[in-house]
């Protein structure tokens, strides 16, 4: 019985993306395509499904995306940096008492308050229980707290 030798598929004018195959090479796995925009290349069997588009087609869709789309305005950083720099709204007033309650001290505190940030703030103590008098003045009478602890005195 004689050995069946398969034979070779043609693929002369068949489509892949943007090539159409011309005819065979010398090489049995490898074919010659031309693209639409008449370059042509070599091209194996296994490679034939990933054909798309030559490169200097690629290059123009990329550039036409590129064209097609409206640029977006530049930020200017000066403004946003301003902007985050900016003092949010202060919760807290100058000038005024508060009743801090604080775990620190057996008793609730007298304070007055020194600079506000997110969720804290530090105050001066201005009156304290006898008691707390010695931890008041560990901390040479300044405490940060969180804005939880705090009441105003009216």
């Amino acid at each position: 019985m004689e050995a069946v030798k398969n034979k070779k598929r043609d693929r002369t004018g068949e489509q892949y993306g943007e090539f159409e195959i011309i005819g065979p090479t010398g090489n049995e796995s490898e074919w010659i395509a031309r693209c639409s925009c008449g370059k042509e290349r070599i091209v194996k069997n296994k490679n034939m499904s990933k054909l798309t588009h030559c490169n200097s087609c690629a290059a123009k869709l990329r550039m036409k995306k590129r064209t097609a789309k409206p640029k977006k305005p530049k930020k200017d950083k000066f403004t946003e940096m301003k902007n985050w720099m900016k003092p949010k709204k202060p919760k807290l007033e100058n000038d005024v008492l508060y009743e801090i309650e604080d775990d620190r001290f057996f008793r609730p505190v007298v304070g007055e308050l020194i600079n506000e940030y997110g969720n804290s703030a530090s105050f001066k103590i201005v009156k304290c229980h006898d008691a707390d008098a010695k931890i008041a003045r560990s901390w040479n009478h300044r405490i940060n707290v969180k804005k939880e602890c705090v009441t105003k005195i009216e």
